[in-house]
């Protein structure tokens, strides 16, 4: 995109907005970024935003015997939400409710008294149903 291309684009907005910068990978949710700075690294402006890692498993090493905990066996796909927030929180319910040793991205949430949201199909992550069904049938 060209620099005229996208004040053209961004003269359409209120000039007092604020802008947010979203990045879909793909099986990955979608994340927002809201702190952005421009840069010129040499061939013009560029847009840069820093990634968020909540929620995200980060080992540091220099072998894999230095690993303070055991990698998880697999990854357990918990759906695309609405926003990172609810992802976030989907993750954490499942992490609780399987007695996981994860850290949890909002650990004071009441997760005992909360309903995981749909996923953006509108339909129940397929994990998270089986954790809402068990939790039903105990009640």
């Amino acid at each position: 995109m060209r620099v005229r291309e996208l004040i053209a684009v961004l003269k359409r907005f209120d000039p007092e907005a604020e802008v947010h910068l979203s990045v879909t990978s793909p099986d990955r949710v979608i994340e927002t970024h809201d702190a952005l700075w421009v840069g010129d690294y040499g061939s013009g402006p560029q847009i840069n935003a820093a990634l968020n890692f909540r929620g995200s498993c980060v080992y540091v090493g220099f072998s894999l015997g230095q690993l303070v905990t055991r990698p998880p066996d697999e990854q357990i796909d918990l759906g695309h939400y609405a926003n990172e927030e609810d992802a976030a929180k989907v993750h954490d319910f499942y992490v609780i409710n399987k007695g996981l040793d994860e850290p949890l991205n909002y650990a004071d949430f009441d997760y005992g008294n909360w309903i995981p949201p749909r996923t953006s199909s509108g339909t129940f992550n397929q994990h998270i149903a089986k954790i809402l069904e068990e939790k039903l049938m105990k009640d």
